[in-house]
């Protein structure tokens, strides 16, 4: 790991040690603030450019910046690129032209997207990015990701341990250009293949999407009599294979992981059982805000930040969920108070 590096702290030491120690250990200073309370960023504008907004994960890290800067007495302009690259290229360039003071940007589309970002970079407006960096030659000020190859790692060793080296596997990936999709899908198959008794035995492209994630759990049903188990590179997915599942009464007969531990939804059927396990992934959205406030203020701030991503299973899903309100815990920002 570079100086420029640093991993923060897991949720439950989080949640042990308190906001201000944490902040301390990371070595990560809170929101600078005059003797009035103010962070000199009122009234500066956050543009945010995002790929699509159809993910529930996506729409939490909207939904983040926003009120996050709102908090901090900031605007916001915020661009939809409607899942298409060009469309998400000129977005920028349109952020540019209307003198914003920082641009958040997450994107499925590194390489189109690159003429923007130098532009930017060319003008000196500094630049966040959440969880799926910027290709070479385009510059940034702080990147906030995960290391999602560990975590899929991890997920290829639970699948081993639990199914004890053997057994039928469905796996279910998101959009085949998200650089997320990708190393959720890698990192498992790395341990998985070199598992000799675990089989893939059907392999479904979803999107991301619960319908088209049932009508290919349905396919796999019918294609193999006996199924294991169910890798799913989302919530989403997960929850739509076991619909499926159910429909043909063999969801008893194999168990289901998801990924990014957001919804309600997710995190009860965790609670019942339904769900086996998922590894949460942060939307990033209340950290990017914060992080680009940093930056405004010129004080110190990693360049490159990674944050855990913590598997949550039935025995710890309560400090995610509550589930006499059917609501999602909140959680404090992993940056700051």
């Amino acid at each position: 790991m570079s100086k420029d590096e640093i991993w923060l702290p897991r949720r439950r030491d989080f949640l042990k040690v308190g906001a201000a120690g944490i902040a301390g250990a990371a070595g990560l200073p809170f929101i600078g603030r005059t003797a009035w309370g103010e962070t000199g960023v009122e009234g500066k504008t956050i543009g945010f450019t995002m790929s699509f907004s159809n993910t529930e994960w996506i729409k939490q890290m909207q939904a983040g910046v926003v009120e996050t800067a709102k908090k901090y007495g900031m605007n916001t302009i915020v661009y939809d690129a409607n899942d298409q690259p060009t469309k998400q290229l000129r977005d920028i360039e349109d952020l540019l032209v209307r003198n914003v003071d920082v641009i958040i940007i997450s994107t499925y589309y590194a390489e189109a997207i690159r003429p923007a970002v130098q532009e930017i970079n060319r003008a000196g407006v500094p630049i966040v990015v959440l969880s799926s960096p910027l290709p070479e030659g385009a510059d940034f000020d702080v990147l906030l990701s995960t290391d999602m190859i560990g975590t899929a790692r991890q997920a290829g060793q639970y699948y081993v341990k639990k199914l004890n080296g053997e057994g039928n596997v469905v796996q279910i990936e998101g959009k085949p250009g998200s650089l997320i999709n990708q190393q959720r899908g890698s990192g498992w198959r790395e341990v998985i293949d070199a598992a000799p008794g675990i089989k893939v035995v059907s392999h479904v492209v979803a999107n991301y999407d619960r319908t088209q994630a049932i009508r290919g759990m349905e396919d796999a049903l019918q294609a193999n009599p006996k199924i294991d188990a169910v890798y799913c590179h989302n919530d989403d997915m997960a929850l739509g294979a076991v619909k499926a599942a159910g429909e043909f009464g063999r969801e008893k007969d194999m168990f289901f992981t998801g990924f990014d531990g957001l919804t309600p939804e997710a995190l009860e059927a965790i609670h019942t059982g339904t769900l086996d396990a998922v590894w949460e992934y942060l939307p990033f959205g209340v950290e990017g805000v914060e992080a680009a406030i940093r930056v405004l203020q010129k004080k110190p701030i990693p360049k490159k930040i990674a944050f855990e991503s913590p598997m949550i299973t039935k025995e710890n899903v309560l400090e995610w969920y509550d589930p006499k309100e059917g609501k999602r815990r909140i959680l404090p920002s992993r940056l700051s108070l």
